[in-house]
């Protein structure tokens, strides 16, 4: 039987796949995702010296203070079981970060 036309060569058929993907496809799928990177949030040290207003933090700089104030508490515990840690002075910043962190808390009752 004669075609009124030639077929359309360019166009190819679509056919739905019965079987899973191959392990090579779904290794080029692996090499896509992985270009996405993980958000990480940075820490952002601050003291009191660095509030926009000394003796009125905003909420942001007083949790903020606060979170650098528990970091650096840790920070200093940890030292303490290394024998390169010069105790007297890391025994004096821990005590220093707790009164800060009392009057930290202060800030929070206000």
């Amino acid at each position: 039987m004669p075609y009124a036309r030639k077929p359309d060569t360019r166009l190819k058929p679509v056919y739905k796949r019965n079987t899973a993907p191959t392990k090579r496809e779904v290794a080029h799928n692996d090499s896509k995702s992985n270009k996405v990177v993980a958000f990480k949030p940075r820490e952002v040290n601050m003291m009191p010296g660095d509030w926009a207003e000394v003796g009125n933090p905003t909420h942001y700089e007083l949790a903020t203070t606060i979170q650098t104030c528990k970091r650096l508490w840790h920070l200093n515990k940890q030292a303490l079981n290394y024998p390169e840690c010069n105790r007297e002075a890391t025994e004096y910043n821990i005590l220093v970060l707790e009164k800060l962190y009392i009057n930290l808390m202060d800030y929070l009752v206000e």
